[in-house]
């Protein structure tokens, strides 16, 4: 089963020209954060240069206080830029075309896609954990290398496959975002994106290459001019104010790799992946094997059936991108046609009762 559409093909440095209105509003949100962060900061500061009794402790609580202002905006307002970025990203890279005022429309969709922040925070838990627990297994199969004098290329191979298991989300959601015109849920749009990411493994980890050695390159430049900067800057401060610009030097190197980098990532890895997803026809045993090795996927999986009322269960029925839904089983039996498992996916011999692979009733 596949879909039918097709995407316009774009390039990475295309996207993010067209779509620069939000990594500028990545950038300006984070470097508010950091700013309410030093504000903090130096009040503690000046606190403990009047009371150093006092202000040791208040040291410690505005540090703490200070990083949890930095996630907290980051987090929380931050939701709807990055989504709404990828409703754009998604809508340019389907149509060619850039949406009329896309912060309003990258707005609208969220609204429309996820209503609140808890209902997306929710799915994208469900989406890392099961990439989480899918990469624990891909790490543990590389790690069984390492005995065979192979520790170098091991260590590198993770490293290469985190990089590009990174971003799964933000392509599950793109996908979501793709699909807007069928009726369907978000979280059956999340399980059918994350089977069609695995399915397309060699293509997307070939894009993850180029962009993971771009990464390094940029991460190895950034920290050397930060470095040289700040070692310069310390020279002019001394004490707690030398600690702070420390503090906000990190912060800077983070914001900018945050804001800049990982949205050129994400472009990257999205645009990858959405000029093989329309075309990739669903294999229905993948969602069975994928609910094996992920507790979250296979629950994401059951909630997607739960959603749809009166359909037969997502991963075993055909109820894929594209799909049909498949006639029952008792018909399928008697016209010859292969069985598919509704708990696990599995494709069984015609006449079969009970699926070779969970061993539930089909």
């Amino acid at each position: 089963m596949s879909v039918q559409q097709t995407t316009k093909k774009m390039t990475p440095k295309q996207l993010w020209s067209m779509t620069m209105p939000f990594v500028w509003a990545k950038l300006t949100l984070r470097l508010l954060a950091i700013l309410v962060g030093a504000i903090i900061m130096a009040i503690c500061i000046f606190i403990f240069n009047a009371n150093p009794a006092v202000g040791f402790f208040a040291i410690i609580i505005g540090f703490a206080l200070a990083i949890s202002a930095y996630g907290f905006i980051v987090q929380v307002f931050g939701y709807a830029i990055r989504v709404g970025h990828i409703a754009v990203l998604t809508q340019t890279i389907k149509t060619g075309q850039l949406p009329p005022n896309q912060l309003a429309y990258g707005k609208d969709m969220v609204v429309k896609k996820f209503a609140t922040a808890g209902v997306f925070f929710v799915l994208n838990k469900l989406i890392d954990r099961a990439v989480g627990q899918l990469q624990s297994t891909l790490g543990s199969a590389l790690g069984a290398l390492g005995g065979l004098g192979m520790g170098g290329v091991v260590k590198f191979a993770q490293k290469f496959v985190g990089m590009a298991l990174k971003f799964v989300d933000e392509c599950v959601i793109g996908w979501i975002f793709y699909n807007d015109d069928k009726q369907q849920t978000a979280t059956k749009g999340a399980v059918d994106g994350v089977v069609i990411y695995f399915q397309n493994w060699k293509a997307i980890l070939g894009g993850a290459l180029k962009t993971t050695a771009l990464s390094v390159l940029f991460i190895i430049v950034l920290s050397l001019v930060l470095v040289l900067l700040f070692t310069w800057l310390l020279s002019f401060v001394e004490g707690l104010w030398g600690a702070l610009a420390f503090f906000l030097g990190i912060m800077l190197a983070i914001t900018v790799k945050r804001a800049l980098l990982d949205s050129w990532t994400m472009i990257s890895m999205m645009n990858t992946y959405m000029q093989v997803a329309p075309s990739t026809e669903i294999r229905f045993d993948v969602y069975g094997k994928l609910a094996a090795l992920s507790p979250s996927f296979r629950k994401m999986r059951d909630q997607a059936s739960s959603e749809i009322p009166q359909s037969p269960p997502v991963g075993g029925s055909g109820m894929g991108i594209g799909a049909q839904p498949r006639p029952p089983a008792a018909n399928a039996a008697s016209s010859g046609a292969p069985i598919f498992c509704g708990k696990c996916g599995a494709k069984n011999a015609p006449k079969t009762q009970f699926c070779g692979e969970c061993g539930k009733s089909v």
